[in-house]
């Protein structure tokens, strides 16, 4: 079965990948607040200075541009949606004439765009720019509580293993009630999902004893060690600094 990753660019290698993954937490977490921080209205030259940055760090990660797009394309209609009805929830019902303020009621609406959709970027390169079990380990360097990393690992590894057993419920299916189904679609489609929970949870449990029989004890072990080196602070540190000079002196 193929499957698409959330961390299948983590291979490449450029700075922002050669960064320990502690510093990308940090700093994204704190480019997110810089820009959700941000007024809705009047700072457009700071959000386009944002983007800029942004789109600077992308270009560094050498991730194909086409993949980024693809990926935000999924939220995308929630955050346009956000943008188109955010004027309509501040007008003044009171004020008839819409044209005359027509302008800064635009601008909150590209101002809401602008910041939801760098700050979903900014979480795009931070999952795609270094494997996954690699940021749970560095929240847990953070003092992220162990059971919340322990489930999002374990999710993350059933997940596929769910979707595994839906492409062969479905073959399986496909194979003994070929074309269309006309009747009976409800208790077929059903029965589908009964028989993936069924065989999922099977298998999830054959792969946690298996688990457990090689020493799991509700850590994943990490071979690869995490070094913080000083050029990861002083270039984490310079990109906050930068969103930080436009939000208070620009």
């Amino acid at each position: 079965m193929r499957h698409t990753f959330i961390d299948k660019y983590s291979h490449l290698d450029s700075p922002v990948h050669r960064l320990d993954p502690r510093v990308k937490i940090i700093a994204s977490l704190a480019a997110i607040i810089i820009i959700t921080t941000e007024p809705v209205s009047g700072r457009l030259l700071n959000l386009c200075l944002y983007s800029a940055i942004t789109l600077s760090a992308t270009v560094l990660c050498r991730i194909p541009a086409v993949y980024l797009l693809k990926r935000m394309l999924i939220v995308s209609p929630f955050i346009l949606m956000a943008a188109l009805f955010y004027p309509v929830s501040v007008m003044d019902t009171r004020e008839v004439p819409f044209i005359s303020n027509w302008r800064p009621l635009a601008e909150a609406g590209l101002s809401v765009f602008l910041k939801a959709s760098l700050a979903l970027l900014i979480l795009i390169l931070l999952s795609t720019t270094e494997r996954f079990h690699r940021l749970l380990m560095a929240l847990r360097r953070l003092k992220v509580p162990a059971i919340v990393t322990t489930i999002s690992a374990l999710l993350y590894r059933y997940i596929f293993l769910l979707a595994d057993e839906m492409l062969r419920t479905a073959r399986a299916r496909e194979s003994r009630t070929p074309g269309v189904l006309r009747r009976g679609r409800l208790k077929v489609y059903g029965n589908q999902v009964a028989v993936i929970f069924l065989r999922s949870w099977e298998r999830s449990q054959v792969i946690y004893k298996s688990m457990l029989s090689r020493g799991f004890a509700g850590e994943f072990p990490d071979m690869q060690e995490m070094r913080l080196r000083s050029s990861d602070i002083v270039l984490s540190l310079l990109f906050v600094a930068l969103l930080l000079l436009i939000k208070f002196f620009i």
